[in-house]
């Protein structure tokens, strides 16, 4: 059993900053990483922290150079994939240390690990709210997953292929792709797909494979299933999923009820 941390949207600010004014997303974000470093005796060993995507709220320097000092508390070695509310270049700055990174394009990366392998999708359009699977990342994940036959396999990326049922996120969901879905589909082995974006636990089926949607650290979307009013922000609802891949696969919500 091989098992990895999932942690989403932590949106932090430059420091001394909150977001909408009212929310400390970077004392969230700590909170979140002491608990899972409290928890790691009971539910360990952890091979990794993976983080879904908007790394920050501005995608400025500022908002980088305060998560990089916070992420230095981490209890695991992490990666991460970009999302909408990021500059590609510098979430690849930010972890560059990480082998797994590119060096240009699209942040896509593979690890494999003890019994699986885990991948990281960029989703990112630049200066857009909503995400897409590119050509060049379609390219990468052909050969990727042709090389990956049989073998288990757990897919990060931030933008969910599915829709939620939220309006005011489906709206700026994922961009429908066929080739994708094929993909994905068509694959001989075992492939589970781990997003963001939603900040909410919510879980679904896309090309026949199970798709889980991860919390924020800091925060969640209200849970506005009927209308199409705006986006609605919950303080201090927030969590973490632990992946557990193996013979059987366990998806398990972890809250801050969790932590000692």
């Amino acid at each position: 059993m091989t098992r990895i941390l999932q942690i989403s949207d932590l949106h932090i600010m430059p420091e001394e900053q909150l977001f909408k004014g009212t929310i400390d997303t970077a004392a969230a974000l700590r909170k979140i990483l002491s608990g899972l470093a409290g928890l790691l005796p009971a539910i360990g060993p952890v091979e990794r922290l993976v983080i879904s995507g908007d790394l920050t709220e501005t995608g400025c320097e500022g908002a980088y150079d305060h998560l990089r000092a916070i992420m230095a508390e981490a209890p695991l070695p992490w990666c991460a994939i970009p999302g909408n509310h990021d500059s590609r270049e510098a979430v690849r700055a930010v972890v560059a240390q990480d082998e797994l990174m590119p060096d240009e394009g699209p942040i896509n990366w593979r690890e494999d690990l003890d019994g699986v392998t885990i991948l990281g999708l960029d989703t990112l359009i630049e200066g857009a709210a909503h995400g897409a699977v590119s050509d060049a990342t379609l390219e990468w994940l052909e050969v990727t997953l042709r090389d990956l036959r049989h073998r288990p396999v757990l897919i990060f990326m931030h933008h969910p292929p599915i829709d939620t049922g939220i309006s005011a996120m489906d709206a700026i969901g994922l961009t429908p792709n066929p080739r994708f879905e094929d993909l994905l589909r068509d694959h001989d082995g075992p492939v589970q797909i781990a997003c963001g974006h939603v900040h909410r636990m919510i879980t679904g089926q896309f090309a026949g494979r199970q798709v889980t949607v991860a919390p924020g650290t800091s925060h969640a979307v209200g849970l506005d299933l009927q209308t199409r009013a705006g986006i609605k922000f919950i303080p201090r609802h927030s969590g973490a999923i632990l992946h557990d891949i193996g013979d059987k696969c366990l998806t398990r919500l972890i809250s801050s009820d969790d932590f000692c």
